[in-house]
């Protein structure tokens, strides 16, 4: 009798690096492809992912995230399902400024102190950010429920699960009249900071939460794998059961809020993706809820 899957494993993967990603501006909806760095970064990554078949492979319509997936996963660049919400956040009149540009501007001050609450000119709320992440989030798990109702001896069978998932497509569904904060290669600093480079989250206190540089694929430091809801490669699924496994290529900040999303407990700032580099969520499908609930996973 055929067993029916219910957990599935996301690989999510940050974009390579650009020039406004070296150089630390701002990079939202500005449409810029990846340096030669930025495309050479993505080898290791590439030669990981190399043969694997996924049940859906889903990206961000910018440049510098279908560049990245022709470069890790070639086979699925004509069929992935590229979508206009996995877009980074928009800064607006901020784009492609650094920090030392605008650090004495009053508003951009605020926005420094309370990205949920203030809004770039020109930009995107931060709730309109995390509202259409979240409508991708809805429909993205109608496709892990449709792939784990396969039979398991159907799960690796080669074929990629194209979506039916409206709004998920080559079109995407249109953005809403947001603009938002891009939480990632552009330096913060003031009461919410992000070091680039090492990683180092602080909270509103200055207090470091987190430290999480994932580099490549290769697993992550001590202080991620501490994480209380991080576990090991072979998680708790069912026995012998080959997961279904989804791609997704976005940006820092969409990655962010796709794991806040689906990881009980865990805050925007409690992660954090280089670029070029992949992180697993394995999800699982509990029969008591009736919903879907994911686990950092140490290694891809």
């Amino acid at each position: 009798m055929d067993v029916l899957v219910k957990q599935a494993d996301l690989l999510l993967v940050r974009h390579g690096t650009t020039p406004w990603n070296r150089e630390k501006r701002y990079l939202g909806h500005t449409d810029i492809p990846l340096d030669r760095g930025g495309r050479d970064e993505l080898a290791p990554l590439a030669r990981e992912l190399a043969g694997k078949a996924f049940h859906g492979v889903y990206c961000s319509d910018l440049a510098r995230c279908r560049e990245t997936l022709t470069i890790i996963s070639p086979a699925h660049a004509d069929t992935a399902m590229y979508d206009p919400r996995l877009r980074e956040m928009d800064f607006g009149a901020w784009e492609g400024h650094t920090y030392e540009q605008l650090q004495h501007e009053s508003l951009y001050r605020q926005w420094i102190d309370s990205p949920q609450q203030v809004t770039p000119p020109g930009g995107e709320s931060w709730a309109d950010f995390a509202g259409r992440v979240d409508g991708f989030v809805g429909s993205l798990l109608k496709d892990v429920e449709g792939a784990c109702s396969r039979p398991a001896e159907t799960q690796n069978d080669g074929v990629v699960a194209h979506s039916e998932s409206k709004g998920i497509g080559n079109g995407g569904s249109a953005l809403p009249r947001s603009k938002g904060i891009k939480i990632g290669r552009s330096a913060l600093s003031g009461s919410q900071r992000i070091e680039i480079g090492e990683a180092a989250l602080s909270g509103p206190k200055g207090n470091v939460i987190a430290r999480a540089t994932l580099s490549g694929s290769k697993g992550t430091d001590d202080s991620e794998a501490a994480l209380s809801r991080s576990e090991g490669p072979e998680g708790t699924g069912p026995k012998s059961q080959v997961s279904p496994e989804m791609l997704i290529v976005a940006h820092g900040g969409v990655l962010r809020q796709l794991a806040v999303s689906l990881v009980p407990g865990l805050s925007f700032w409690d992660v954090h993706v280089q670029p070029g580099s992949l992180l697993r969520i394995r999800l699982s499908f509990s029969e008591e809820t009736g919903d879907w609930n994911g686990k950092l996973v140490n290694e891809a």
